[in-house]
């Protein structure tokens, strides 16, 4: 005989609230009765579990198939299941036992303090203590951290399990101690709810927050050029500065040579950048591009920054120097380019040909960059019947493979040969003539021009060239300061030439043009003597003087000669008078002149000083009628007056 025994016992399960629970229970050799059991408390016999609609039997019975079915398990399904068979006269009981756990999702997570989703400001090297919370959910749950997309170490976190405010039900909280760095700028830091109530392909449990670290960005970095590299004049070149990190968001500005350039920040997944387009140009080299970094964590900005080297040819050449030699002399000239980089070289051509032997010498500019100079030293001009020749100089930049080129015409002169004056100017004129002067010069090249100055002073001159005879012509007019002065005819085919001359010196003749006499003394007495003098201004020829009074020629005269002004004579004459009383008021006339235009004169009153003389003297016996008129006239005169009759 066979006992009864089981052929399956159940097994513990665990369970979703609302899920159906099947334990199973078979038996072999079954003679007793078959129930279940829930924590102590029969559930009866019959297979419909009546009491408990939610409770039935299901299986074969025959077969010794007595599973438990449970829909829509909920919390007070949860406990210890036994599967029963009772005794018989021949069999013991048997019975086996089986845990339902009912397992409760959370029913919410949160990081302590902040709103899902929020973002946290803290100061980078802050330490930040995260708290996460899941609540509610049986068995008691656990939680995951992740910093953006890994899992934070477990060890780095820190959990305890509390009772929750609902029966049988835990929650679990978990403190993250995280020090913020710069890499945790805009991280997402979320708290991950783990039970076995949420499956993989439901809706996962998560609160996060995202750290806003403050922190000063990096140092910025150049890209598109590196000092040092070679830009050629013309090139366009994009100039990038870039910086990671920063927060708040740094600005970054390009400067050159300490002016604001661009201000136009962007911002991608890389960080922060500006970028501009640079027109490469001569001026451009030894420019200083900065990148500056400014942020409100920063008191000063971080800065990076590039010096172009640009490599560009001259824009010009200058040829300085004479433009007209003369023939059979040297030339001396000297080209200087403007600034380039590197140093241009310098070739010489004259008329076409290569000139071997020059040197030249390289300076630095001032503002960067390099003149070439180069001197063309005494190079003979001897070739004949050459009125012009073309110089040349021309500037190589090898770097920049560029010619500049500047052309120099040099005209070869020729000297005209010494002017002739035409007609003779060595005669005599006389002062107020106006002289017509004529000059003539054959030859010279260019065409020479001619001047004809009265001592340095220049006259209005007329040129006429008529073939290869050059004639100028001015009129003179001479004044008495002209006796003695240069007629002077220059002429020159070039300015930087002298020029050359002739000359003659004037003759002028010109009359006095003043007299000027005197009595000496003054006042003289009768019976004294006075001397008169008269003395004309310079005149050539020498003046003649002579004296006149009341109609008459006085010639006693002593006649006295000296030099004048311009060259000519000046003439005195003295006059000595012994003096009567008639002499007072008496008119003396001096006059001058050379017959060459009228005679100067000049006027002499004599003052003498005399008694009374009569004029009209009284008889000195009247004879009268008694009781007639009697008139006695009587007149006389002195020097000085007046006269008192007595």
């Amino acid at each position: 005989m066979e006992y009864q025994k089981f052929r399956v016992t159940p097994e513990s399960v665990e369970v979703k609230e609302g899920e159906e629970v099947f334990l199973s229970c078979a038996v072999d050799h079954q003679q007793g009765k078959a129930q279940w059991t829930k924590d102590g408390f029969a559930l009866g016999f019959q297979r419909d579990v009546p009491g408990y609609p939610r409770y039935y039997y299901t299986g074969d019975p025959q077969l010794g198939e007595h599973h438990l079915v449970i829909r829509g398990v909920t919390l007070t399904e949860d406990g210890e299941y036994q599967c029963q068979v009772g005794p018989t006269m021949t069999n013991p009981p048997i019975w086996a036992a089986a845990n339902v756990t009912v397992i409760l999702e959370p029913t919410s997570i949160t990081i302590v303090g902040w709103e899902d989703g929020s973002v946290v400001e803290v100061m980078a090297g802050t330490s930040l203590t995260l708290e996460c919370l899941v609540a509610d959910a049986r068995p008691p749950p656990q939680a995951v951290w992740y910093r953006g997309t890994y899992q934070v170490d477990s060890e780095l976190q820190e959990d305890r399990v509390e009772a929750s405010h609902m029966a049988r039900r835990w929650s679990g909280r978990s403190q993250l101690v995280v020090t913020a760095t710069a890499d945790d700028d805009g991280k997402v830091f979320s708290c991950q709810a783990r039970h076995p109530a949420l499956t993989k392909d439901q809706h996962t449990l998560t609160a996060s927050i995202t750290l806003s670290v403050l922190h000063p960005p990096g140092q910025p970095t150049i890209h598109g050029y590196n000092t040092g590299e070679i830009l050629l004049a013309g090139e366009r070149r994009n100039l990038s500065c870039s910086v990671s990190g920063g927060n708040p968001r740094p600005w970054v500005l390009w400067y050159r040579e300490g002016r604001l350039l661009d201000d136009t920040t962007a911002l991608d997944t890389a960080g922060v950048h500006n970028a501009f387009e640079v027109v490469v140009t001569a001026e451009e080299d030894g420019a200083v591009y900065e990148c500056s970094v400014t942020n409100d964590l920063l008191k000063n900005p971080l800065t990076s920054n590039v010096t172009l080297t640009v490599y560009y040819a001259p824009r010009l050449v200058a040829i300085t120097g004479p433009s007209q030699v003369e023939e059979g002399k040297t030339l001396d000239l000297t080209c200087t380019t403007s600034v380039s980089n590197p140093p241009a070289s310098l070739t010489w051509s004259v008329a076409g040909e290569i000139v071997e032997e020059t040197k030249s010498v390289v300076g630095r500019h001032e503002d960067g960059g390099w003149v070439t100079s180069s001197d063309l030293i005494r190079y003979p001009m001897g070739r004949a019947n050459v009125s012009e020749v073309m110089v040349e100089c021309h500037a190589l930049n090898p770097a920049v493979n560029h010619i500049v080129k500047q052309f120099k015409s040099i005209t070869v002169t020729k000297p005209p040969g010494v002017p002739v004056f035409e007609g003779n100017l060595r005669r005599e004129v006389v002062a107020g003539t106006t002289l017509d002067v004529t000059c003539t010069t054959v030859g010279g090249h260019p065409p020479p021009t001619m001047r004809i100055y009265k001592e340095a002073e220049a006259t209005l001159t007329d040129l006429r060239r008529e073939g290869n005879l050059t004639r100028a012509r001015a009129e003179v007019r001479v004044a008495p300061e002209d006796n003695g002065a240069k007629l002077t005819c220059e002429a020159s085919s070039s300015p930087q030439t002298t020029p050359v001359s002739t000359s003659s010196t004037l003759t002028v003749l010109f009359a006095p043009w003043e007299v000027r006499g005197s009595a000496t003394p003054s006042t003289v007495e009768e019976g004294q003597l006075v001397s008169l003098s008269c003395e004309s201004s310079s005149s050539l020829p020498p003046s003649n003087i002579t004296w006149t009074s009341e109609g008459v020629v006085m010639e006693t005269a002593d006649i006295f000669t000296s030099r004048g002004a311009f060259g000519g004579t000046k003439t005195r004459s003295e006059l000595k008078l012994e003096t009567t009383a008639d002499d007072d008021k008496r008119l003396f006339v001096c006059t001058a002149g050379n017959g060459l235009d009228d005679p100067v004169h000049e006027d002499i009153v004599l003052d003498v000083l005399h008694s009374p003389i009569w004029l009209a003297k009284p008889p000195e016996q009247l004879d009268v009628y008694e009781g007639a008129d009697l008139v006695i006239t009587a007149a006389a005169t002195s020097n000085p007056g007046p006269i008192t009759y007595l």
